[in-house]
């Protein structure tokens, strides 16, 4: 009889060392699966949630992501219910966005890099609103380089070029975020 508590006891706490190992060993695997997600991985995850982009000190968007490209995110407004693109380096704080992740073979990737982006918008001829971490420069994308880009400026937000227009060189370092004017 006392022999058989005692294996009873001893059985009782191997399974509770197993069941206590086993959970330490999935905790584990938890955090070093969530340290190989990338912000990019977190966005496509977003569906259709409200996203707020904190992009450098004073600029905030608020919308739902429709793509990720390796370097940025396309961003449908929430005011405007139009696409803005932001660099995903720009971005310092992300407000609503859920821990769930979608892996860069899903649905929301797009293939496409900043470049090709830039060029589409370009093509478009969409007056837009460049945040620069100079500042912004209002105007039309002329041209898109390796790591800058031509803008004809609009100081003023009219639609075609003026007294005062120039062409500027915005370096792809540089940019915070493509807005629609």
């Amino acid at each position: 009889m006392r022999f058989e508590r005692i294996f009873e006891d001893l059985e009782g706490r191997l399974e509770h060392h197993e069941r206590e190992e086993l959970r330490a060993v999935s905790e584990d695997l938890a955090r070093a699966e969530r340290a190989q997600l990338t912000l990019a991985d977190r966005l496509r995850g977003a569906g259709e949630r409200d996203l707020t982009l904190h992009v450098g000190a004073d600029l905030r968007l608020a919308g739902t992501v429709q793509e990720v490209g390796p370097e940025w995110v396309a961003l449908r407004e929430t005011r405007s219910a139009q696409r803005a693109v932001v660099l995903l380096a720009a971005i310092a704080i992300v407000e609503g966005l859920s821990s769930r992740a979608r892996p860069a073979e899903e649905s929301l990737r797009s293939p496409l890099g900043l470049g090709s982006v830039l060029r589409e918008i370009a093509r478009d001829r969409s007056v837009v609103r460049l945040e620069t971490t100079a500042g912004t420069v209002l105007g039309r994308i002329a041209g898109v380089g390796a790591d800058a880009l031509d803008v004809l400026s609009l100081p003023t937000g009219e639609s075609s070029s003026v007294p005062g227009s120039a062409r500027l060189t915005v370096t792809t370092a540089s940019l915070l975020a493509v807005l629609p004017r």
